[in-house]
């Protein structure tokens, strides 16, 4: 561990005790970016991403766009051999539509649209996008890109909480491509749709902005879910505070897709503990 990251020992006990009714297998970590102190679980464990992946998917976006290789405002028709089932809603609407890169960047965060995706991966390409991720440090983050639907997870992408937890990093401090280019990631990871892991048990309102309220957390995320895997990676925000937080799990009994998925549930509670911990909300509740 980097001399600058203080382990926190006590919240880890507590996130392992309410991991113990999970299951399946269960990984996390989490880091305050102002003191440096983390907490992690599993936190090295190679495990299926899911969505969270398009993360990177948008991180190359927005290197090449800086390089001028990808024009953000260029429309691109969506055509019948670009359908691809799973969430999203372009594989709802008929072809034809010419969505900008941007719109296709927009849709694939924050309703994990996989013809958006794929799209985007095909423009920019697998390697390419792999590569970016090894050259910031994520040694283990893979996009895959073999899976057909109904197949092995493990087959599109995979990743550590570690290391997805330190590509949010890099994108909260500015510490890769430019501060432009990483606001426009917070930007789009900020008006996620899926707020039903990390945000789940979090003080945070996605509609304050508009109705002109206070907000006491801002969250940043994107979500990744398949039949007994559900996975978040977060920037949360708030008074005095900012930390980054990946939850992974795999292998649950559970195979459904209800709203009260227990590796939802786990992925909330360790979020909210991480959160009562470090933003003195525990002491005040």
């Amino acid at each position: 561990m980097p001399v600058n990251q203080v382990a926190n020992v006590e919240l880890r006990d507590q996130i392992v005790r309410r991991s113990w009714d999970f299951s399946g297998e269960f990984g996390m970590f989490a880091k305050h970016l102002t003191t440096g102190e983390c907490v992690g679980i599993n936190e090295d464990a190679l495990m299926p991403t899911a969505s969270v992946i398009k993360i990177g998917v948008l991180c190359e976006l927005y290197r090449q766009a800086g390089e001028g290789l990808v024009d953000l405002g260029e429309r691109r028709e969506v055509t019948p051999a670009d359908w691809w089932g799973g969430s999203g809603v372009l594989k709802e609407l008929a072809p034809g539509l010419a969505p900008t890169i941007a719109d296709l960047a927009r849709l694939m965060i924050i309703v994990s649209d996989n013809v958006a995706t794929g799209m985007l991966v095909r423009l920019l390409g697998r390697e390419r996008i792999n590569q970016t991720m090894r050259d910031w440090g994520l040694a283990q983050t893979e996009l895959i890109w073999k899976m057909e639907l109904g197949s092995d997870i493990r087959d599109y992408a995979l990743s550590t909480p570690r290391e997805l937890a330190h590509l949010l990093e890099l994108i909260a401090t500015d510490a890769v491509l430019t501060p432009e280019a990483c606001a426009a990631i917070r930007d789009h990871l900020s008006r996620q749709q899926y707020l039903d892991q990390i945000p789940r048990y979090l003080p945070y309102n996605p509609y304050a902005a508009y109705a002109g309220e206070p907000s006491l957390v801002s969250v940043a995320n994107k979500t990744g879910f398949y039949p007994g895997v559900r996975a978040d990676a977060a920037i949360v925000s708030g008074e005095g505070f900012t930390f980054v937080i990946a939850t992974m799990t795999d292998k649950s009994a559970d195979q459904g897709f209800r709203p009260d998925h227990e590796g939802m549930r786990l992925n909330g509670a360790a979020a909210k503990l991480v959160y009562d911990a470090w933003s003195g909300s525990g002491a005040r509740e």
